[in-house]
């Protein structure tokens, strides 16, 4: 069994930065690796993209709403939905979300008329989510 943490690191192929400048320079979370021939090999990609963060924000809110109904109605068209929607799309349904619950639940529902800046391909969507039994309940 291993008694310290050097060998640890040593059995599994890494090393301390420390004694780097022994092997190559191709360093992972603070450690070194040994026997790479070709940094390109070795890509670690941390960075989010500004639609993936935006479709994760988009998410989050579609979720966590003010009102039960819109969190199960929205939530349920964003999880199913959120990563076919182009970037546009995603920045209507961002000034979707933007609404107070009560009026996006009644455009949702078709209850009151839409003002045309909401009149989008993504509203007709959420739409037709909704009017196609998004929960899984089987209608008598």
């Amino acid at each position: 069994m291993f008694k310290s943490i050097k060998q640890i690191k040593s059995s599994i192929g890494f090393i301390t930065t420390n004694t780097r400048r022994n092997f190559c320079s191709n360093k992972i979370g603070g450690f070194t690796i040994k026997n790479v021939e070709d940094e390109s090999k070795i890509k670690i990609n941390n960075e989010i993209s500004e639609v993936e963060k935006l479709r994760k924000k988009l998410l989050y809110q579609s979720k966590e709403r003010g009102m039960l109904e819109n969190d199960l109605l929205l939530g349920s068209f964003a999880t199913l939905n959120i990563q076919k929607l182009t970037e546009s799309q995603l920045r209507d349904y961002n000034l979707l979300l933007q609404q107070p619950d009560p009026d996006i639940f009644n455009w949702i529902l078709k209850k009151t008329e839409v003002p045309e800046e909401f009149e989008t391909e993504v509203l007709k969507l959420v739409q037709h989510h909704c009017k196609n039994d998004p929960l899984g309940y089987t209608r008598k």
